[in-house]
């Protein structure tokens, strides 16, 4: 959930609380010249009580807040200006149209997912996966199999990953799998999914690695773990036509993940690919599994 979206919630706070917020919202990218002192002394309150409201947001106090808060205002105002992302098509567009429309979309939610990206963050998730034997993965839907997909390409490069559609099974997992050569990874676009949650609060109680990617802003999920990957946040959960932004962006987050991992050790799992591919295609082809088209074949 967004900074602003919380501050607009009047119900959680005190009448004193509401100024704060209130101000603050009308204030929006201004607030970045104001001071505690400058603020309670335009809503006639104390500057520790500023303070405190940051405190029970969850800051450690007014400059971490306005710090985050600047963040995710500037997020919110960039990208997406030519497109909706929950309704990026309409009822009488021609086919083509949708297709442009669709393009645009793709070309705006992954300029947006990589606004997202910190490289520090990105290397730690990196290093995660580079620590670890077994990869265990929490998602459901079509994260599922966006999961297989990033588990076909670790496989190549000796590297295994595990998805579970039994909570059980993962639940268990979780419970006797080696802390030192496991790690795991949740993919949530609202931070909040009871199965990721449950298994996370086990992980983080074991100690064991983990990280996720879930939608920008403060989420159950994101507190948990060690570290986060953003996706871009733009969609309604239910209210849109089909996901594409969120699917777009767990699929190019596992490339940049899997290249990352790749790249750590190239020439030696560029080898390996290289030699376990073609002896498979061997075999394969053997089958039938045959292409004349010069653009597929391999040089020899």
């Amino acid at each position: 959930m967004f900074l602003k979206d919380i501050l607009q919630d009047e119900a959680q706070f005190s009448q004193t609380e509401c100024l704060i917020a209130n101000y603050i919202l009308q204030r929006q990218e201004n607030i970045v010249k104001d001071s505690v002192r400058f603020i309670a002394k335009e809503i006639y309150v104390a500057p520790s009580t500023i303070v405190h409201f940051c405190q029970q947001l969850g800051f450690s106090g007014f400059n971490d807040f306005k710090k985050q808060y600047l963040e995710e205002l500037n997020y919110l105002s960039s990208h997406f200006q030519h497109i909706d992302p929950n309704y990026p098509f309409e009822r009488n567009d021609k086919n083509t149209v949708i297709a442009q429309k669709i393009e645009v979309l793709y070309e705006e939610t992954l300029k947006d997912c990589m606004s997202l990206i910190e490289h520090d963050s990105l290397q730690k998730c990196v290093n995660i996966l580079l620590q670890a034997q077994y990869i265990y993965i929490c998602s459901s839907g079509a994260q599922r199999s966006l999961s297989d997909t990033f588990k076909d390409k670790m496989l190549k490069i000796g590297k295994h990953v595990f998805i579970f559609t039994s909570e059980d099974d993962l639940y268990y997992t979780s419970c006797y799998c080696d802390i030192k050569n496991s790690c795991f990874l949740f993919v949530s676009y609202s931070g909040e999914t009871s199965r990721c949650i449950r298994i996370a609060q086990n992980v983080k109680a074991r100690h064991i690695p983990c990280f996720c990617i879930t939608s920008y802003g403060n989420n159950t999920l994101s507190h948990m773990v060690q570290d986060c990957l953003y996706v871009s946040t733009r969609e309604k959960m239910t209210k849109n036509l089909g996901s594409f932004s969120f699917n777009l962006c767990v699929m190019y987050l596992f490339d940049v993940l899997y290249a990352n991992v790749f790249n750590m050790h190239y020439e030696k799992n560029l080898e390996n690919k290289i030699k376990y591919s073609r002896i498979y295609e061997k075999r394969e082809q053997l089958s039938g599994r045959i292409s004349h088209n010069p653009i597929l074949k391999d040089d020899e």
